[in-house]
């Protein structure tokens, strides 16, 4: 293929996505395409879309309508569409828009760059297969984050049977990545100078059932944090049952993994929690809460939560509020309830009007925010390694020049979903790790110094 031809990917979703949109990247890299940002200069369009909300398919909708204009106005000869909403809808998709011209589900990259090039002869090029695809580190991959941070995917579909998702029916059962494959891949990114791996899949938790028949993540993050040049290790989407005393152990054990632990609990009310199909209650997750904050002393907290879920009652929202006020959260999310197609909630009585999943979602939101504020003023003082990631302009004057503040994240904030860090006093490159003081806090963002060395 000529390296006169270009292609543009837009990536719609999730971080583990967007995993899968850097591998289609290097396939294509791999091929001889060319890569462009400006879909006026492409001759293939790609969109990775996301399918699991409605928001998120409407989300995917409207940009597979607006790349398929530029096959009018612009360059583009091939449009084609990747991804969890062509895996579910393939068929509608092809018959409601007849500019698509190349379609694969999630389980098809490899032969991506090679069906688009049959479609440049005419005719379309539809592949579904099952799933069970999962990248490896000796695939092309190439990195769409910034250089100094990187998603590393350890495991591809889920385990659990949550009655509300349709992940299950899309990225298929848990397929884990052998250790050796994950390690490998870790160094090989470190090696191009990232400093932060975050760790994700559908339940990071549920990492090595399949492959060695127990929960793995501590054996993996035990090998991971041995890497020399590895400076830090996030771990996100953990689910909550299967965090037990030897994960805890090799958090404290490990300064290299960050102080923080994504968990989505999703709600608070027992029968509610039943009917989604998950387990526990408000009782055993503040017990949970509180052996993880006594196993990891500092470590911060951050959860999502679905409201309007059918049939919740007024009282069982309010047994979340309470539960997320006892819980204190760093940071939390909240969704309103989306009824997805072929799960089992979707045919539960009592589905409520948008307008009450709204109040109840702005309701909770702005409880959190109360909440948040707090915890974050208790970290004033506190200690913490920074990640600069880039520069902001300051107000204010120094030496007759206008200031330009470093901005990172300390290990307390994922990046894309919490707050920011502003440092304060002294200047850090991007990328840049040093440690800090917390001197101040926001609603949402830090303050920060460099922290004295002793």
């Amino acid at each position: 293929m000529s390296n006169q031809i270009k292609m543009g990917l837009i990536s719609l979703g999730c971080a583990k996505n967007l995993v899968d949109s850097e591998v289609i990247l290097g396939f294509f890299e791999q091929a001889g395409f060319a890569r462009t940002t400006n879909p006026e200069e492409a001759d293939v369009l790609i969109v990775n879309t996301c399918g699991f909300i409605e928001s998120a398919k409407q989300e995917s909708i409207d940009a597979i309508l607006e790349m398929a204009q530029y096959k009018d106005h612009g360059r583009c000869r091939v449009l084609a569409v990747a991804g969890c909403l062509s895996k579910r809808y393939a068929e509608d998709l092809l018959r409601e828009i007849p500019e698509i011209d190349v379609l694969v589900g999630v389980a098809e990259y490899p032969v991506l760059p090679e069906l688009v090039s049959k479609a440049f002869d005419g005719g379309k090029q539809c592949l579904v297969q099952q799933c069970g695809f999962i990248y490896n580190e000796s695939m092309p991959r190439v990195l769409a984050t910034p250089p100094y941070m990187a998603y590393v995917k350890i495991a591809e579909g889920c385990a659990n049977r949550c009655n509300y998702c349709a992940i299950p029916l899309i990225r298929g059962p848990l397929n884990s990545r052998p250790i050796e494959s994950i390690v490998a891949e870790v160094r090989q990114l470190c090696a191009k100078g990232v400093a932060e791996i975050n760790v994700i899949a559908q339940d990071t938790t549920a990492y090595g059932l399949d492959l060695y028949g127990k929960p793995s993540l501590s054996d993996l993050l035990e090998q991971l944090g041995a890497i020399p040049e590895l400076q830090w290790l996030r771990v996100l989407y953990a689910y909550p049952s299967l965090i037990n005393d030897r994960l805890l152990e090799v958090f404290a054990a490990h300064p290299k993994i960050c102080r923080y632990l994504d968990l989505p609990l999703q709600h608070a009310d027992s029968g509610l929690l039943s009917a989604m199909g998950r387990h526990g209650g408000p009782e055993q997750y503040l017990d949970l809460l509180g052996k993880i904050r006594a196993a990891v002393p500092g470590i911060a907290l951050r959860s999502s939560f679905i409201v309007g879920f059918p049939g919740e009652t007024e009282e069982q929202f309010q047994t979340l509020l309470d539960f997320m006020a006892d819980a204190a959260f760093d940071y939390a999310g909240v969704f309103e309830y989306s009824a997805e197609e072929d799960t089992p909630a979707a045919d539960l009585p009592g589905q409520l009007a948008p307008a009450v999943k709204e109040e109840r979602y702005h309701r909770a939101m702005q409880q959190q925010a109360v909440i948040t504020r707090k915890v974050l003023a208790g970290r004033i003082g506190q200690k913490s390694s920074f990640l600069c990631t880039g520069h902001r302009r300051q107000d204010g004057v120094q030496n007759g020049e206008n200031l330009n503040a470093a901005i990172g994240r300390v290990e307390w904030q994922a990046p894309e979903v919490d707050g920011i860090t502003l440092l304060e006093g002294s200047h850090a490159e991007s990328g840049e790790l040093i440690n800090v003081k917390i001197t101040g806090s926001g609603d949402y963002d830090l303050r920060a110094a460099r922290a004295n060395e002793d």
